[in-house]
């Protein structure tokens, strides 16, 4: 028993009471040779929310006096919410924040009614802010930004004018003011794409490559390109096989391709070729330590920020028509009843014969006018591609795959400004479809690979319904007259997608997709393989994506230092650390990513003030219900905006008002910096049918 055991240990007998660390020290026996040991150990304690001391120096276990360290993930008007670093969340009311903000690491007092108090700030998080330079002041447009700006006065290094958005440096912290100095100026708030580089730089997420990145990148690039001819000798050719590419019109970063055909024994043979970044970015290097930064490509309105350099995203490691490209490839052979019966992963080269889009190849399987011309071979593999897609499919389902009908939206951007034009939703056709069928199976089969090995790995995994989701889901669903069972608090995949089939086709349907996802946990990346609960795979991992997912990237080092090199070498500390960290990544950029989406939904609905539109509620709260229209922007209906609302309690109206409910409302007004969308009660009249009519 090292130390920090032995003080846990001791410290959280029910007998103890409190002790300084010279009386810990003498309780436990260290002498004076150990007592710096002691003392350092003590502090990690404290560090990690352990141990908390005293003002008057007596040492407790944290946990016993309800003590706990947490970050502040969310601030409200007038409270904000920390999530503890045991899971739970709690309620800091204003008064009680003591100048902590968004993303601070703070330690707090936890009260019996989940409130709390924080103690002291361990780490501010904020140290760059984006302000508007207004009036010779600097305005910070961020929703309860609760500081005061003050900025040294500089006199010939920048030449401001009203309009200009900087990024300000925070120096120091100053109670509830910040010291800041000018670091640069990002441009005009009405250049085109400001307001999306503004969430970028809120997020805190890297957004450019330095320098010494990229003259690195250039140079590994350019040496790998030389000995390509000595590189592809012991991988497996695939050259004179017909290989295929199916992505967006507009994707650049080509990272799988696919072929299929039929063995002698009537089996399909499915050859899922995946682009070889873990050639390029070796393991430790500054683009390998950079990649594990960022763990994710980014993908807003108008951009992409991508994990890695354009010249490897788009570049030697995309599956280009006509290209040369290394691989990893997973070979497998399927019965006509969708089971895997034999597999090859192998490192591989491969020429891509087609580069093929989505929308395109839909055209082709709906007989429709196509933009490419298909020959005889090429359109019999996508047809036999479709047949095999299809049985997947069905065994998919089976087996507990989770069908959810979510839409999606497709913003339409002027190619000039910037601003969105339309808003459409995003269609998923079979192809999309195929691909994603054949992803998942190659994902399922190298993970199963590996795992059935015992060897160390990162898995992709998803948890069940939790039981008091489940409660809620249970008792939400309800209210529309949708029953489930749960009296074994506990809701198997089939189960649900049993209920996701009964509302198919009407009004509830969306409401009830949308309550089933919103109740599910949110899938992670972990060294245990606890399963994937919404895809029915007992053993899954992310494989396909190594060009815009760390994970992967992390996937295809392993199967090489396994199945090429023999390495057997225990790496299980890395592998949970970047699991950690890559769910941690994932979360950031999907928060930015939805961030971007309401703030430019909240742009294209001020152009239809006073419109009048029908939506469906899907939230109802003590002061008002939240409408989403048709055209998938959601936004806020307060019941103070119905006609004779203060003769009534508030409480009167939440019961009158039911998710799934269709309403029809008016565009009142957008908060376009926090993507809020505000819209006010309409009586119906004949305005009853379609959206965007003026009162």
């Amino acid at each position: 028993m090292d130390i920090k055991e032995k003080i846990i240990e001791y410290i959280s007998n029910e007998s103890y009471s409190k002790k300084s660390a010279s009386e810990l020290a003498l309780s436990l026996n260290v002498d004076a040779y150990e007592f710096k040991d002691f003392v350092k150990a003590l502090n990690e304690l404290e560090e990690k929310g352990i141990t908390y001391t005293t003002s008057r120096g007596y040492i407790h276990l944290a946990s016993k006096i309800d003590v706990y360290l947490g970050k502040i993930k969310a601030v409200k008007k007038y409270y904000a919410i920390c999530e503890l670093n045991d899971g739970s969340n709690v309620t800091i009311y204003n008064e009680n924040l003591s100048n902590a903000y968004l993303n601070d690491i703070v330690r707090v007092h936890v009260s019996k009614n989940d409130t709390a108090e924080v103690m002291d700030i361990i780490n501010h998080s904020l140290w760059q802010v984006v302000a508007l330079f207004k009036n010779h002041e600097f305005v910070v447009n961020e929703k309860n930004f609760p500081y005061d700006i003050k900025v040294k006065k500089e006199k010939e290094r920048f030449h401001l004018v009203d309009g200009h958005l900087v990024l300000l440096k925070v120096k120091r912290y100053e109670g509830m003011t910040l010291h800041c100095v000018v670091s640069k100026i990002l441009g005009h708030k009405n250049d085109p794409g400001m307001d999306i580089l503004t969430s970028i730089i809120r997020s805190n997420v890297p957004y450019e490559f330095d320098d010494i990145l990229l003259k690195e990148t250039d140079k590994v690039v350019s040496e790998k390109e030389k000995t390509l001819d000595d590189d592809i000798k012991n991988r497996k050719d695939f050259t004179n096989d017909l290989i295929v590419t199916i992505d967006g019109l507009d994707a650049k970063d080509l990272d799988d391709a696919i072929s299929l055909k039929i063995n002698d024994n009537g089996n399909y043979l499915l050859s899922v070729h995946i682009a070889d970044v873990s050639h390029y970015v070796t393991y430790n290097s500054i683009i390998d330590k950079e990649a594990f930064t960022r763990g994710t490509s980014i993908y807003l309105a108008d951009r992409v920020i991508p994990m890695l350099p354009h010249v490897l995203s788009n570049g030697i490691c995309s599956l280009n028509k006509n290209e040369i490209r290394l691989t990893m490839s997973c070979i497998m052979e399927i019965d006509e009843i969708g089971h895997v019966v034999d597999y090859e992963i192998t490192p591989s080269f491969i020429k891509v014969n087609q580069r093929l889009d989505y929308e395109d190849v839909n055209n082709l399987f709906d007989n429709k006018p196509t933009r490419l011309t298909y020959d005889k071979s090429l359109k019999e593999m996508l047809f036999l591609m479709k047949r095999l897609s299809s049985i997947l499919s069905k065994k998919m389902i089976e087996e507990g795959y989770i069908q959810l009908n979510i839409d999606e939206a497709k913003l339409i951007l002027d190619s000039k400004t910037n601003k969105v034009i339309d808003i459409k939703k995003r269609e998923s056709g079979v192809a999309e479809k195929l691909i994603e069928n054949f992803m998942i199976l190659a994902n399922e089969t190298v993970a199963s690979h590996v795992f059935y090995l015992q060897l160390p790995f990162i898995y992709r995994v998803h948890e069940k319904i939790s039981k008091e989701k489940l409660s809620f889901l249970s008792t939400s669903l309800k209210e529309l007259n949708v029953n489930i069972n749960t009296k074994s608090n506990y809701l198997s995949a089939k189960q649900i997608q049993e209920v996701l089939n009964n509302v198919k086709n009407t009004p509830v349907e969306f409401v009830v997709n949308n309550m089933t996802l919103r109740s599910m946990s949110k899938a992670y990346y972990s060294v245990n393989n606890v399963g994937h609960f919404g895809l029915g795979s007992e053993c899954y991992t992310h494989f396909t994506s190594p060009i815009r997912r760390y994970p992967d990237l992390i996937v295809h080092r392993f199967l090489k230092k396994y199945l090429v090199d023999n390495n057997y070498k225990d790496e299980t500390e890395f592998l949970v650390l970047a699991s950690e960290n890559s769910s941690v990544t994932e979360r950031k950029a999907i928060s930015l990513e939805r961030e971007v989406e309401g703030i430019k939904k909240a742009e294209y609905m001020s152009n239809f003030i006073g419109c009048i539109y029908e939506g469906i509620i899907t939230g109802v709260l003590d002061f008002g219900v939240f409408v989403l229209l048709n055209n998938t922007v959601e936004g806020l209906m307060r019941f103070e905006t119905i006609p004779g609302a203060y003769s009534y309690n508030m409480n009167y109206f939440s019961k009158q008002f039911k998710i799934g409910q269709k309403i029809m409302v008016k565009v009142m007004s957008t908060n376009i910096n926090n993507g809020e969308v505000n819209f006010a009660f309409v009586k119906k009249t004949k305005y009853n049918n379609n959206g965007g009519k003026k009162k």
